[in-house]
């Protein structure tokens, strides 16, 4: 009549875990900067990082925007690099990129600049990512930096 033990045992070992993903999942998915590291875990799709920073970054966070995009944060005081991730493909709506560029693997990257940040766009398998980049770098050291994203 009453559950066994091993039952309510199975339910609660059930419960605790169920909590336990949901609560960081709501960690992941909040603004709340997080280590690189740990926001890896949130997304289902490879998450690669720039081997190549031309500049020292002060801080380096994360940010899981949906269950399908990331991005991860390279800042210090004159600069700021933002990697975005996503399986949602075409999800940059720029009208017009302002030129084609190729990356190192062959793949076809896109550049534009708007104001004071510089974009470079680029499919790897079925991940889109982007850079945009605030400060004094140059194109062709924005395409050093994605192509350093392995």
């Amino acid at each position: 009549m009453f559950p066994s033990n091993e039952r309510r045992k199975s339910r609660r070992v059930f419960l605790y875990l169920f909590g336990f993903a949901f609560t960081l999942l709501l960690i992941g998915r909040s603004s709340v900067p997080l280590p690189i590291a740990f926001t890896t875990a949130f997304v289902p799709f490879e998450l690669s990082e720039p081997a190549h920073l031309p500049f020292e970054a002060t801080e380096t966070y994360a940010n899981v925007i949906q269950l399908n995009q990331a991005r991860l944060i390279y800042k210090n005081d004159a600069e700021q690099l933002t990697v975005w991730a996503t399986t949602d493909l075409g999800w940059n709506h720029v009208a017009t990129w302002d030129e084609h560029v190729t990356l190192a693997d062959g793949s076809d990257a896109y550049f534009h600049k708007i104001d004071d940040t510089q974009i470079v766009s680029w499919q790897m398998g079925n991940v889109e990512y982007a850079i945009d980049y605030k400060g004094d770098l140059t194109k062709d050291e924005l395409v050093q930096i994605a192509n350093s994203i392995q």
